[in-house]
């Protein structure tokens, strides 16, 4: 795989856990089904997006 493509998708990851779990649990918000599947689809992109963003910043 791609180090950019980890990177992006390590990336993903971590902003899936904060945003979907971290943050509701800290202001007692519900986790909900609904709202872990919009996460996953919302920062695998995200997280392909921004490693797409560090191969054309720093050329592998």
């Amino acid at each position: 795989m791609k180090k950019w493509l980890k990177s992006g998708l390590a990336w993903g990851l971590l902003m899936f856990f904060i945003m979907t779990f971290a943050f509701p649990y800290y202001n007692n918000e519900e986790i909900t089904t609904r709202k872990i599947v919009i996460g996953i689809v919302v920062w695998t992109i995200g997280g392909i997006l921004f490693g797409l963003t560090l191969k054309r910043n720093y050329k592998e």
